[in-house]
């Protein structure tokens, strides 16, 4: 039985160190860090399994191997950053110490765990990796009938196989190192090696968004900027034709700036007649899908007057994002996200559900500026 957990752990560790999916750009290069802060209630895990416990003898004494099921564990885990985190952990209900013994004893162990993802660590982080594998390592109160409270150390390896959204199926192996005096003819030391099967389920927002802008890219944009500078100096040309583009660039958001203040301007007017012919754009902060107290006034007010008109007024609903940050995935999920809740605040306005249409998002790009695209559309038809 010694053999078959050694064989087993040996197997998941070196065919999960071959065999896992990077995260690599466009150049082939797997890419690491450079996230956004981890807010207190993302990226946390609760996991429950059923497997076995055991004991072995690990030096001098006499009672050998032996295995007692079932064993219960549950734990609450968070990730700080995609790989380090924490969890608190108690497993339990049975162990059977040494051949000699007849009977399962109860068994409980609770603990404090350090988490290292190494997937992420040795790969670089990839949100749709369908295998990971984590090392665990920690210190708790080992409490049974036989020794009461004794102090003892863990270490193991838990393979994460991602199922279902936000749900994974979880393997873990390891095994607990605890002073051997305590337990009759046990050695200096006793261990427990364990095997749990369970499902971890993931809480709150669970995946991490890379920042446009770190210490390490400004500094790369200010070398960069001193190469153009230099760049421009010896090709004139070349550095004219950049500051026209420049100008064109910055032509065309003035343009865009101008036609925002228009709506704002047309969004004041007390004469509502015809005011709302034209799509009404309503704007989300980069990465949220609920509305700010000025956008949702901004919105209702629009709305409001198109009902009053007395019309059987229908509305089309188009939600949208900008591509330049986050996956193509979770840019989907926030453009519907985003447009549901316009649908909502319209259904609670008191249009009826039937002249209330929601359009997919197409996944282009409808203004030059990233933060424009970050919007919902409301259509009259």
């Amino acid at each position: 039985m010694k053999k078959i957990f050694a064989i087993a752990a040996a197997l998941l560790i070196g065919v999960a160190a071959f065999a896992q999916e990077t995260n690599k750009d466009e150049n082939g290069n797997t890419k690491f860090g450079g996230y956004e802060t981890n807010k207190f209630l993302d990226n946390w895990t609760l996991g429950v399994g059923v497997g076995v416990n055991s004991t072995w003898d690990l030096i001098g004494g006499n009672e050998g191997f032996t295995v007692a099921f079932p064993a219960v564990q549950v734990d609450l885990g968070k990730w700080f950053t995609p790989e380090f985190g924490a969890r608190l952990s108690w497993r339990g209900l049975q162990n059977k110490l040494g051949k000699s013994a007849t009977d399962n004893e109860a068994f409980n162990y609770i603990k404090v765990d350090g988490l290292v993802h190494l997937s992420n660590l040795f790969a670089g982080y990839k949100e749709n990796r369908f295998w990971d594998v984590i090392f665990l390592g920690g210190l708790g109160d080992l409490i049974d009938d036989a020794a009461g409270h004794e102090w003892g150390m863990e270490a193991g390896i838990q393979n994460n196989f991602h199922v279902w959204p936000k749900v994974d199926i979880n393997l873990e192996l390891g095994g607990n190192l605890a002073p051997g005096a305590r337990y009759g003819n046990f050695g200096k030391f006793v261990t427990f090696p364990y095997a749990v099967v369970g499902l971890g389920i993931d809480l709150g927002r669970n995946n991490w968004t890379r920042v446009s802008t770190t210490a390490a890219a400004a500094a790369a944009a200010i070398a960069a900027a001193q190469a153009a500078q230099k760049a421009a100096e010896d090709k004139v040309a070349g550095a004219q034709k950049a500051a026209d583009d420049a100008n064109a660039a910055a032509k065309k958001a003035q343009d865009e700036a101008k036609q925002l203040v228009d709506e704002a301007k047309k969004a004041a007017s007390t004469n509502v007649e015809g005011l709302f012919d034209e799509p009404v754009v309503v704007y989300f902060t980069i990465g949220k899908s609920t509305l700010s107290k000025t956008e949702k006034a901004h919105a209702e007010y629009a709305i409001k007057n198109i009902i009053s008109r007395g019309e059987n007024v229908k509305f089309t609903l188009n939600g949208s994002a900008d591509t330049g940050t986050g996956s193509k995935k979770r840019n989907e999920q926030l453009s519907k996200e985003r447009a549901q809740t316009v649908y909502n605040l319209v259904d609670e306005l008191g249009v009826s559900r039937e002249n209330i249409t929601v359009v997919e998002w197409d996944g282009s790009e409808r203004f030059a500026t990233p933060e424009l695209n970050r919007a919902v559309i409301i259509e009259k038809q």
